[in-house]
């Protein structure tokens, strides 16, 4: 375990004036208090996210009087997971080699730590204070989820057929083959769990494929991260998007980039609009959402990807989907009733759409 705090109660004055000195983002003044408020309910299931507030000695120009602290969860469930699928060192990769080349807004890092051993971390982020979240239960409104899928083909048309060359090596692959079975034996595990704790939300239809994805997984994500490849957020849904006019030009910020790595780039549109996009505008405007991810990447510069692949990609992604869908409702402690009433809601939506769109076609026979 490294020599940093474990939680944001433990961050003391003296480690966060000698960080943040460090990194050139406190020269004037010294910091003589912190205290520590968690972001509240519904926010860090797979980890633990608080804002420090800081007390200076005297007047600090230019340094921050808040940032947010993310720290493993103290869960020994989602602790697990988080390990498992390697999601403390995704995010901390993000923000120390690839945020500051983002077309997307995202925090500035002020510091980061990492222990591969045990997973733990550090990370301490601008706070972006102001903005307005997304809401997962309430679903996008039409404008935002607009601005979230043009942001995100931004992100995906920058690294577009470039997360293989060299130097990216290092980035988290959801096309590894270990990846894939161990998603395919947490899912086999979390499966039962979670029709039994939210069954109601899904129909016959969509039950069967999500028992069919339990032999198929594996196959399934390597399907789908081994076409499109680019940076992948991975997470990309409502309660990660902040939004408002101090965001820059797109008014929109993406946050929580701890599922980020080199995937299929489908995978992040299927996974908003299915479980962050009400079902009604879902149906209706769906096409359009993916007319216009397209044309972003054509007008980005990517090319040979027509409409129609665009289209069966989206599919196969939504199938994909329901991945997440089952380990949050079979497989991790969701905490509070905002957990519980965000995960049935998504439940439901991915429910509609692997419906609507007969995503178990993507099946292996």
């Amino acid at each position: 375990m490294g020599d940093w705090p474990t939680n944001a109660a433990a961050v003391s004055a003296e480690w966060l004036d000698a960080v943040l000195r460090r990194g050139g983002s406190l020269s004037n003044g010294k910091i003589n208090a912190v205290s520590a408020a968690d972001l509240g309910t519904g926010v860090g299931l797979m980890g633990e996210v608080s804002r420090l507030s800081i007390g200076y000695d005297k007047a600090a120009e230019g340094a921050p009087t808040t940032i947010i602290g993310k720290f493993p969860t103290s869960d020994p469930v989602n602790l697990h997971v988080a390990r498992l699928l390697c999601f403390y060192s995704r995010e901390v990769a993000f923000y120390t080699r690839l945020a500051q080349a983002s077309p997307i807004r995202t925090p500035r890092l002020f510091h980061a730590e990492l222990d591969m051993s045990d997973h733990s971390f550090v990370l301490l982020l601008e706070d972006l204070r102001g903005a307005v979240p997304g809401d997962q239960v309430a679903g996008l409104a039409p404008d935002q989820a607009e601005t979230a899928i043009k942001a995100i083909g931004r992100v995906h048309a920058a690294w577009w057929g470039k997360v293989d060359a060299a130097g990216m090596e290092g980035l988290f692959d959801f096309g590894n083959p270990e990846y894939g079975a161990a998603v395919q034996s947490a899912y086999q595990h979390f499966l039962v769990p979670a029709l039994d704790n939210f069954g109601d939300c899904y129909c016959d239809y969509t039950k069967k494929v999500a028992e069919g994805l339990g032999v198929a997984a594996a196959r399934v994500i390597k399907e789908q991260a081994s076409s499109q490849r680019t940076l992948v957020h991975g997470d990309y849904r409502a309660d990660n998007l902040l939004f408002g006019p101090s965001l820059g030009a797109d008014g929109m910020a993406a946050v929580d980039w701890q599922v980020s790595g080199r995937g299929g780039a489908l995978y992040d549109v299927a996974y908003v609009i299915s479980t962050s996009v009400p079902t009604a505008y879902r149906r209706q405007h769906e096409k359009a959402l993916l007319g216009l991810y397209h044309d972003t990447l054509l007008a980005a510069g990517v090319k040979g990807f027509s409409v129609e692949e665009c289209w069966e990609a989206y599919r196969l992604a939504v199938l994909c989907a329901l991945f997440v869908a089952i380990f949050s409702a079979g497989g991790i402690d969701l905490g509070n009733h905002r957990g519980h009433e965000m995960v049935r809601t998504a439940a439901r939506r991915i429910d509609n759409a692997v419906a609507d769109l007969q995503a178990g076609d993507f099946l292996p026979a």
